[in-house]
């Protein structure tokens, strides 16, 4: 579905990668339900989907670091606005769900918007250096979890048709985090 209808060979990378590791378990139960006691015989496949997911995390934040336009809030100043000023030509009106107040609120080029989505920026990049450790600390990851599915959730808002499965996909991968 990804690679024919949405085109994002990222995704499809990202989902072979994760099918990958997976192919690695051992006895996974039957159906709904699994039939034996907690072991450690799928240590190696959560360990693989651990350094997967943290190196999908720590790439992006890496790439955004690296980009001054992301970085100083203009590539997220822009989209909105670029939304907001086409949201009713666009073919696909549900193509986006950014909510109309973010829109009207922060949906211009102004110095304060790009101050604001610099904020929002900076953010995402440090919740994407810090959320793979936080996962794996046990007092920390129940916060981590929450803060993964709330920017994973604003992510599917800007791109719904292009991240509802990576982003279903990556916060699956949280239950490999648990120990």
């Amino acid at each position: 579905m990804e690679l024919l209808y949405l085109k994002s060979p990222n995704a499809v990378r990202y989902t072979l990668l994760t099918g990958t590791c997976l192919m690695t378990a051992g006895d996974l139960g039957q159906g709904l339900s699994t039939g034996h006691a907690p072991s450690t015989a799928n240590t190696w496949t959560q360990c693989l989907l651990v350094l997967v997911t943290t190196d999908i995390y720590w790439n992006s934040a890496w790439q955004k670091l690296k980009s001054p336009q992301f970085r100083t809030g203009l590539y997220l100043a822009q989209w909105i606005h670029t939304l907001t000023q086409l949201r009713q030509q666009l073919p696909y009106r549900r193509q986006y769900a950014v909510p109309g107040v973010v829109c009207r609120l922060i949906g211009n080029l102004t110095p304060r918007d790009i101050r604001l989505w610099r904020l929002a920026a900076a953010a995402v990049i440090a919740l994407e250096i810090v959320l793979t450790p936080a996962l794996l600390i046990p007092q920390t990851m129940p916060y981590a979890v929450a803060a993964g599915i709330a920017v994973h959730v604003a992510f599917t808002c800007l791109k719904p048709r292009q991240l509802i499965t990576f982003s279903g996909l990556t916060t699956g991968t949280y239950l490999a985090f648990a120990a």
